[in-house]
């Protein structure tokens, strides 16, 4: 039983047809709740995060414990006026936030969330090519940040744009290696190691453990895909004021400060799912989706700690740590998968 099942269920009264159409509106109204409430919740947590690192107190004025001032912000956002800058690509500069944003969404729709209580499976999306699906997703992101840039005719987003593709094409390669040295372990024990549900259930021990060199390698290309400190190359505020998105304002500006905090918690999730065994953990046909936000709210946590402790890297040194020392690293990783899989039957 999974969530549309017990939508449709709920509806049964509208016949056949009519209960699936209402199962799938309020599933969808469902899912993009729970997206926003992720969104608010993480930059929540990171403003509160931060300034205890930095024995501040944070937000504390709006709300209870000032957890309604992110509900300000978006409504401040909301009723700013939108600049739009002279020589832009008009339809372009328009577009690139929506492109983030759907990429993000697209993201957390193909996620396994695993069980919660009678409710059943939460996962939505059920491919057989899901894992597929998921870093096809994942590059939609980055296009809209590349075409933000383009589209402004200012100095300042086209270098942050350019940088942007020097950082996907360092990074992509070594995480895309780390993927398939997991995908040769896992076909060992399922059938179809690109299904993401059937890579979680099979993770008796997670993959964490044989693989964590491609858990180290992957996690590092997943903070330099979200593009935050170390890796905002491009945005870097300090260098290039804000990077792509130095025109934006309003609820633009908006949707790409929230896809960079999706980002990390869709980052995490993914992470928790490929290596730390996702939903899997006791009474995982209950619980399983508490156990999947514990594992990724930790790793949030750790990207967080990273960001607030680690000054920028250099732009040639950024790319050089990509091409030279994770790719080498992530070869390696595969040639060991080989051997533990093949020669081990592991």
């Amino acid at each position: 039983m999974n969530i549309l099942l017990r939508l449709a269920l709920f509806f049964a009264g509208a016949g056949h047809y009519g209960s699936y159409f209402l199962a799938y509106i309020f599933e969808t109204i469902f899912f993009m709740i729970f997206v926003a409430v992720v969104l608010i919740f993480t930059i929540y947590l990171f403003r509160k995060y931060m300034a205890r690192l930095q024995l501040r107190y944070g937000p504390n004025r709006v709300g209870k414990f000032g957890s309604l001032q992110l509900i300000a912000d978006a409504l401040k956002l909301m009723g700013k006026e939108s600049i739009l800058p002279s020589g832009r690509d008009d339809f372009a500069f328009r577009v690139a936030p929506l492109i983030v944003f759907i990429g993000l969404f697209v993201g957390f729709a193909i996620i396994p969330y695993g069980s919660f209580y009678w409710i059943g499976s939460l996962t939505i999306t059920h491919s057989n090519v899901s894992l597929l699906l998921i870093f096809g997703a994942l590059a939609i992101m980055p296009i809209g940040e590349i075409v933000a840039g383009a589209s402004s005719k200012n100095k300042y987003a086209v270098l942050g744009a350019l940088r942007g593709v020097a950082k996907d094409i360092s990074f992509e390669i070594p995480m895309m290696l780390s993927v398939i040295a997991l995908v040769m372990m896992a076909s060992a024990r399922t059938a179809n190691g690109l299904n993401l549900e059937d890579l979680t259930s099979v993770q008796f021990i997670p993959y964490g453990i044989p693989e964590v060199i491609g858990l180290f390698v992957f996690f590092i290309a997943m903070i330099a895909r979200a593009a935050y400190s170390p890796f905002d190359l491009g945005e870097s505020d300090s260098e290039l004021v804000s990077g792509y998105s130095t025109e934006y304002s309003g609820m633009r500006f908006g949707m790409f400060y929230m896809g960079l905090f999706g980002s990390i918690f869709l980052g995490s999730m993914l992470v928790s799912v490929l290596y730390l065994g996702g939903y899997n953990g006791p009474f995982s046909s209950y619980a399983g989706f508490i156990y999947l936000l514990i594992k990724t709210l930790i790793l949030v946590l750790v990207a967080f700690l990273v960001w607030l402790s680690i000054p920028r890297i250099r732009i040639d040194r950024f790319v050089n740590m990509g091409w030279k020392y994770l790719l080498p690293i992530a070869v390696i990783n595969l040639i060991i998968s080989g051997v533990l899989t093949l020669g081990l039957g592991i």
